[in-house]
């Protein structure tokens, strides 16, 4: 019988850990937040339904998401400490860009670069659409944003635990890491999928709500998600998985 924990034993390790922590880890998520917003605020060339244009500003958008990759090990590594009951600072969120940066990019590069690629043929159909509305076209466009959108959700699920290992075997390479990953993730990718979907009622929540709970949904929710893999970790130690 697994002994893997439920999302409700997750949610409420997380909570116990984020106790007292909040003010830390919600200032380091709008930290994150803000350089995110400015360094979108550089990738728009201009607004137009020129195909030339929306790849330029897709390619620039590219590469500011992979060196944002630097942010979200350094956001792993804070919420690990949080997890492991080491001391957490807002300036952990930047240790990714001293620890093994060009791992974190290339982890990143995968996320990023399978979302460019998925989202082409929306994009595409999307400006065929505005020159020439008619029903195959939405049904296409509708088609192609629903198929992205598994597609990404599968490769997110797969190597969703990649930059928690980057922190916890740094002399791995990004490839062992992302294959560690993979391995880990096999038949536990509906688990961390179902952990995720118990936080909309949350979200929803926060949406009506002047959006300042988001702020600590999303602490919790990624807490939980930390507690998950140490979880997977565990149940891998004893040879369940």
């Amino acid at each position: 019988m697994s002994s893997m924990k439920s999302s409700a034993e997750l949610k409420g390790i997380a909570k116990e850990k984020s106790l007292g922590k909040y003010g830390t880890l919600i200032g380091a998520n709008i930290i994150i937040f803000a350089i995110q917003i400015l360094a979108t605020g550089f990738t728009t060339v201009a607004a137009s339904g020129n195909i030339a244009i929306i790849i330029i500003n897709n390619i620039i958008t590219l590469i500011v998401n992979i060196l944002l990759g630097l942010l979200v090990s350094g956001k792993a590594y804070l919420y690990m400490n949080l997890l492991y009951s080491q001391t957490v600072a807002t300036s952990d969120i930047f240790f990714g860009l001293r620890q093994s940066p060009q791992k974190a990019v290339i982890i990143q590069s995968v996320f990023v670069l399978v979302d460019f690629l998925v989202s082409i043929p929306s994009q595409i159909l999307l400006v065929f659409y505005q020159q020439n509305q008619n029903q195959q076209l939405f049904t296409a466009l509708l088609t192609a944003l629903f198929l992205g959108l598994v597609v990404n959700i599968l490769v997110s699920l797969t190597y969703s635990q990649a930059f928690f290992l980057l922190h916890d075997f740094p002399g791995r390479s990004a490839k062992e890491l992302l294959a560690t990953s993979r391995r880990l993730m096999r038949g536990n990718k509906l688990r961390l999928f179902s952990l995720n979907v118990s936080f909309v009622p949350l979200y929803l929540l926060g949406c009506i709500s002047l959006f300042v709970p988001l702020l600590w949904v999303s602490v919790y929710r990624y807490a939980s998600t930390c507690a998950f893999y140490q979880d997977l970790m565990a149940s891998a130690a004893s040879g369940e998985n």
